[in-house]
C-alpha cells in the first residue's frame, strides 16, 4: 500500500470518498449530457423546461429575444425572470429596463482583470431632485459574485441593496473577486494553469481591494475634471470623493484585511459597514466537519487539487436538479454545515441559492481553514512552511485590524449567526470608532437575504454611510466635537482622534444631547436609536 494512505485518519478518508465520488458523478453525468440531448434528460428529471429552454436561448443565439423578453413580458413573474438570468445586466433588465449600468474593466497590480459593475447617479436622479451622495463600493463574499446583491423579486428597489443606494442618490459599484464569474482572465496565466489559481486572501487584500478602489477614484477624478457628466454633478462629485463601503461575510474580511496593511488606503474611506462579517469564525456546527478542517494543507491540497475550487458544484448539479430538490440540498448542507435554517429566506429563495456559488481558489478555502484552526485572522501560511505537526519556526503574520484602520465601522450582524463571534471580532476591531446592530433571529445569509432585509439592515446601512459621508462645509472643530460626543454617549471614555487625520468624516450634527447619562444600561442601543433616527 502507498505509505501515506496508511497514515490517514478516518475523517481523510470520508473526505477522500466524498471528494472523488463527486468527482466520480460529476463525469458520468458529463458524459451522458455530451450524448444525450439536455432538453430530453431535463425532461426525464421533470425540470421545468420553460425556464431552462429560455437560458439556453439566451446563451446561443436569441439574445435579443431574451432581452426582450425580460423587459416587456408580463405574463412571466420578476421573480422567474431573476431565475432565468446569469448577469448582472440581465438582472437589472428584468428589475427596470431604464437602469443604468455600466461595466468597468480593473487591472491589478498582478495583472488580473477584474470587472466592476456600476449603477451610476444619473441625471434621471437629479431631475427628481436626489442629492448626490458620493460613490459606494460594495463586495461579495466567499464564493460569490456580484449577482448576489440584486436577487429579491419582492419591492427590488428597496430589498437590493444597490438599487436602494443608487435611488438614495450614491454613485454605486460592484467588486468581483479574481477567480469569480466575470473575473477569470489574467494577462499572463491561462484559467486552467495552477498559476491563475494560486491566490488566498492576502492577494484578495493586497490587489484586488486597493486597486478596485483607486480605480474608481481615478475614473470619478477624470469624469469631474472633463465633466463628462453636466458641470452641476461634477460639482457636488468634487466634495463627496471618498468612498463609503459595503461588505458581506469574506468580503467584509477582505476590506478588514486591506485597511489593516494600507493607511493611504484609510485617507480614501470615510466609512465601512460589515454585513455578516467574517473575521475570525470560531468553527463549523457540525464537529465532524470541523474536525476536518483541520486536516494539514497538503492533504486538502492533495484532496481537491490546486485549482478551482468543486468546479461543477453549480455549473452542473444547479443545471440537472429540480428547483425544489436543488433548495432544498442547499438548506440541508447549509444546516448541517453551520445550523442555518433559512426561515426568514423566503420570497428571493430561489434566485438567492442559485447565486451562492461562484469559483474561488482551493487555496483560498485552505487560507480560511487556517484562520479556523489557529483563530487568528492571519496571512496565508504556506504548507511548505509547516514541518508533520503543523508548528513552524516562524511565526504566522497577523492582519493588524486593530491599530492600522482608521475609518468608522459599522458591524450588522444575525443573532443566531454561528459563524460571527462578534465579541471576538470587536477585539481585533479599533473601540472606539466600531459600533455593532445585532438583528434579531437572523442568520448569516439572512442578512442580505431575508425577506425583511431593507427594514432590519438596508435603512441602517443607508443611515451610517449618509452619518459619515464626506462633507467639506464643516470645520474640522466641529467634527470633532460631534464625533466625540457620539463616542462618549455610545459609552466610550475617549476617542482615539487620529482617525480625524485621513479622513474628514461626519456629515453633520449628530444631534444628541450631552446632558443625557453615561451609565444607562441601554446607552449603545439610545445612540444608535439618535444616530439612525438622521
Amino acid at each position: 500500500m502507498i505509505p501515506i494512505f496508511n497514515r490517514l485518519t478516518l475523517n481523510e478518508w470520508v473526505l477522500i470518498i466524498f471528494v472523488y465520488t463527486e468527482k466520480t458523478l460529476s463525469f458520468v453525468i458529463s458524459s451522458i449530457l455530451s450524448i444525450i440531448p439536455f432538453s430530453f434528460f431535463l425532461g426525464l428529471l421533470g425540470k421545468d423546461n420553460k425556464i431552462k429552454e429560455n437560458q439556453l436561448d439566451s446563451s446561443i443565439d436569441k439574445r435579443q429575444n431574451f432581452k426582450k423578453f425580460l423587459s416587456s413580458d408580463v405574463s412571466t413573474s420578476l421573480s422567474e425572470k431573476l431565475y432565468m438570468c446569469n448577469s448582472v445586466r440581465d438582472m437589472l433588465l428584468a428589475i427596470d429596463p431604464n437602469i443604468n449600468m455600466e461595466t468597468h474593466v480593473v487591472k491589478t497590480q498582478d495583472n488580473y482583470l477584474l470587472q466592476l459593475h456600476r449603477i451610476p447617479y444619473d441625471k434621471n436622479l437629479q431631475k427628481k431632485g436626489v442629492e448626490y451622495k458620493g460613490p459606494v463600493y460594495l463586495q461579495h463574499g466567499l464564493l460569490m459574485c456580484s449577482n448576489i446583491w440584486l436577487c429579491h423579486s419582492n419591492d427590488p428597489i428597496n430589498n437590493n441593496l444597490p438599487l436602494y443606494l443608487n435611488s438614495l442618490g450614491y454613485d454605486v459599484w460592484m467588486g468581483n473577486n479574481r477567480g469569480n464569474r466575470y473575473s477569470n482572465k489574467h494577462l499572463n496565466f491561462e484559467r486552467t494553469s495552477t498559476k491563475f489559481w494560486d491566490f488566498s486572501l492576502d492577494e484578495l487584500a493586497m490587489y484586488d481591494i486597493p486597486d478596485s478602489l483607486n480605480y474608481i477614484l481615478e475614473t470619478l477624478d477624470i469624469e469631474t475634471k472633463y465633466q463628462i457628466n453636466d458641470a452641476f454633478v461634477s460639482s457636488f462629485r468634487s466634495k463627496n470623493q471618498q468612498i463609503s463601503i459595503v461588505g458581506f461575510s469574506q468580503g467584509s474580511a477582505q476590506i478588514f484585511a486591506s485597511l489593516s496593511l494600507s493607511p493611504e488606503l484609510n485617507s480614501k474611506i470615510n466609512s465601512f459597514v460589515a454585513l455578516s462579517p467574517a473575521l475570525t469564525p470560531p468553527g463549523l456546527f457540525n464537529r465532524f466537519v470541523d474536525n476536518i478542517i483541520k486536516l494539514q494543507p497538503k492533504l486538502l491540497f492533495l484532496f481537491f487539487g490546486k485549482k478551482i475550487l468543486l468546479p461543477t458544484a453549480n455549473t452542473l448539479w444547479q443545471r440537472i436538479l429540480p428547483v425544489n430538490l436543488f433548495n432544498t440540498a442547499i438548506k440541508l448542507s447549509t444546516l448541517f454545515l453551520f445550523n442555518w435554517k433559512n426561515e426568514n429566506i423566503i420570497s428571493s429563495q430561489s434566485v438567492a441559492f442559485k447565486n451562492l456559488y461562484s469559483p474561488t481558489s482551493v487555496k483560498c478555502i485552505v487560507h480560511w481553514f487556517q484562520i479556523l484552526k489557529t483563530q487568528k485572522f492571519q496571512m496565508y501560511v504556506s504548507s511548505n512552511d509547516l514541518n508533520q505537526n503543523d508548528k513552524s519556526i516562524f511565526e504566522p503574520i497577523p492582519f493588524p485590524t486593530k491599530s492600522n484602520i482608521k475609518v468608522p465601522l459599522l458591524l450588522i450582524y444575525g443573532d443566531n449567526d454561528s459563524l460571527v463571534d462578534i465579541e471576538t471580532l470587536k477585539y481585533n476591531l479599533p473601540e472606539n470608532s466600531t459600533f455593532e446592530i445585532p438583528v434579531k433571529n437572523h442568520e448569516h445569509l439572512d442578512i442580505i437575504w431575508g425577506d425583511d432585509v431593507n427594514k432590519l439592515v438596508y435603512q441602517n446601512v443607508a443611515n451610517f454611510l449618509n452619518f459619515w459621508k464626506n462633507n467639506n462645509e464643516l470645520e474640522s472643530n466641529k467634527i470633532t466635537t460631534n464625533l466625540i460626543s457620539c463616542a462618549q454617549h455610545a459609552g466610550v471614555d475617549s476617542i482615539d482622534e487620529s482617525i480625524l487625520q485621513p479622513i474628514e468624516m461626519l456629515s453633520r450634527s449628530s444631534g444628541i444631547d450631552d446632558s443625557k447619562s453615561h451609565d444607562d444600561s441601554d446607552t449603545e442601543f439610545n445612540f444608535r436609536e439618535e444616530l439612525f433616527k438622521y
